[in-house]
């Protein structure tokens, strides 16, 4: 696209997702600054169409992103999370700016398939369910929406969807009535122009569909610019280089980088539980052998890793892997908290934390460190 050839087949530009659902999920409105389809909320036609459909004002200002939500509930001015699917208290950045913050809320409620990190903190804890238990649809990069059948009944008694309605309706919102997960997909299709002609019943009789799939294009849209871009041919902004606040210095000379292994998956609350324990079974400390040696650390042996931010302990792992002055590490063992020395710093544009650079020093250890020992 950025070479004018657009309207063809495999030219375009997708990001690959880190999760299977990710682009559904924004399509839906994810963002704290637009509704479903990708309509800003400052948008006073598009507010109203919600308003008239689920009878309650919307708010015209975004809300928060996660780090802000974190700022704030410590500051007293945000009260209440509720978290579906995702364990904060284990894969955001600076854990205990995090753990402040969760124990600062006034209500935390979070639904998930297990007891995880973030679920210590918890007021209330509600059941998820799987993927084999889900009834709905995916999307993926390519704008595809397929749709997904559970194999067997919820485990937990309930679907997720119903669990969530179960908690607006105690709360007071009596309009929310689904009695199905078709309905909800009728209600997408009547306040997402993008997904206008888009039903279950479409979807099992035509398979996977393009979006936008409406009046103009009821068999879907499989290449979404042909001519031009919605603002013309393209619009191209340069971007500056801004570099991180994150310095080392002679307290702390190494650059720690975090990542993840291929047995592991995210922060390890599913793959813990399965024969993948056998290949990854904790969380080491990658050391380039020279540093090593620089700082009397043996393969195999305890390191205490310390930021600005905080301190944890591990095993440290010599590897020619890792340039001299740069030490990696993975987040999928809870007990370990690498995230404990990461920083809060995030990307200016997106809030999207700063997990690949941190200044740290590394130094053999002998004992557990304080976060570790009051996590245990």
């Amino acid at each position: 696209r950025a070479t004018g050839n657009i309207g063809r087949r495999g030219v375009g530009v997708n990001p690959l997702r880190g999760q299977n659902n990710v682009q559904g999920s924004c399509d839906m409105g994810s963002f704290p600054h637009e509704f479903s389809g990708y309509r800003h909320v400052s948008q006073d036609d598009v507010r109203q169409v919600f308003e008239n459909a689920w009878a309650r004002p919307m708010d015209a200002e975004p809300g928060y992103r996660i780090p802000n939500m974190f700022d704030e509930a410590c500051a007293g001015a945000f009260k209440g999370l509720y978290v579906q699917g995702e364990d904060v208290a284990q894969s955001d950045p600076n854990i205990q700016h995090v753990e402040e913050a969760l124990r600062s809320l006034e209500v935390l409620i979070v639904q998930d398939l297990f007891l995880n990190e973030t679920a210590r903190f918890a007021h209330v804890f509600f059941p998820g369910t799987s993927f084999l238990e889900k009834d709905g649809t995916f999307i993926n990069a390519e704008r595809r929406i397929n749709r997904v059948r559970p194999v067997m009944k919820p485990k937990c008694g309930k679907e997720e969807w119903r669990v969530t309605q179960d908690l607006a309706n105690a709360m007071g919102y009596e309009e929310m009535r689904f009695n199905s997960a078709a309905e909800i997909m009728d209600e997408i299709a009547a306040l997402t122009p993008t997904f206008a002609g888009v039903s279950f019943t479409m979807l099992d009789e035509k398979g996977s569909v393009q979006w936008p799939c409406n009046e103009k294009a009821p068999d879907g849209t499989p290449i979404m610019h042909v001519e031009e871009f919605v603002r013309g041919k393209g619009c191209f902004v340069p971007t500056p280089f801004v570099p991180t606040k994150e310095k080392t210095n002679r307290k702390f000379p190494l650059i720690l980088t975090t990542g993840r292994i291929l047995t592991q998956y995210n922060v390890g609350a599913q793959t813990r539980r399965t024969e993948n324990v056998k290949w990854w079974d904790e969380d080491v400390l990658e050391i380039n052998p020279a540093d090593a040696e620089a700082r009397g650390i043996y393969d195999g042996h305890w390191v205490s890793l310390r930021s600005r931010k905080g301190e944890t302990t591990l095993r440290a792992r010599i590897s020619e892997r890792m340039t001299p002055g740069v030490v990696y590490t993975t987040f999928h063992y809870p007990e370990t908290g690498a995230n404990v020395v990461t920083t809060e710093l995030s990307d200016w544009a997106t809030s999207c934390p700063e997990y690949k650079v941190t200044a740290v020093e590394v130094s053999p250890a002998n004992h557990r460190s304080g976060w570790q020992e009051s996590h245990d």
